[in-house]
């Protein structure tokens, strides 16, 4: 039970070094810019989807482009440059560094959160898509008629 004391008491320095890894108010101030250009995008998406289908498909796309951007390439890449860069100050205390038949589980836990991050962020697109697809279907302006079935190729 001394890994528990050990991890209570780096606890705080850990959060310190992840605050300046971030850049402290000025990355706080970044990641919210986009988190509120993303839900700028959303909105006007939700907005104009009745008169301008073609112009809220593409906020939405810019919307999820920021999702993307920050979910499967700043989020895992920050992971594994805090993890490696803050080793001495993790490894033993916050995150094991071996376990009984992993002796590189520093490594393996680094790699698995990234895993993670990158299956919650699938995941979660792959249900966002699909509700909004139950949300929207697909229709036809109004007095807008269906195009001639072709029937596929022949």
């Amino acid at each position: 039970m001394e890994w528990l004391g050990d991890f209570f008491r780096a606890l705080p320095q850990a959060l310190q070094a992840l605050w300046r890894f971030g850049d402290g108010f000025y990355g706080l101030a970044v990641m919210l810019g986009y988190a509120g250009l993303a839900l700028l995008f959303v909105f006007l998406a939700l907005k104009l989807r009745p008169t301008r289908g073609w112009l809220s498909s593409i906020f939405g796309i810019m919307a999820a482009t920021i999702g993307f951007f920050w979910g499967f390439g700043i989020l895992p890449s920050a992971w594994v440059y805090f993890a490696d860069g803050h080793r001495e100050l993790l490894e033993g205390t916050v995150i094991p560094s071996a376990l009984p038949g992993a002796e590189n589980f520093y490594e393996v836990f680094r790699d698995s959160v990234v895993m993670v991050l990158t299956g919650l962020g699938v995941a979660g697109f792959c249900l966002a898509a699909l509700a909004i697809q139950r949300r929207y279907p697909r229709a036809l302006v109004e007095g807008e008629e269906a195009g001639p079935r072709t029937g596929g190729y022949k």
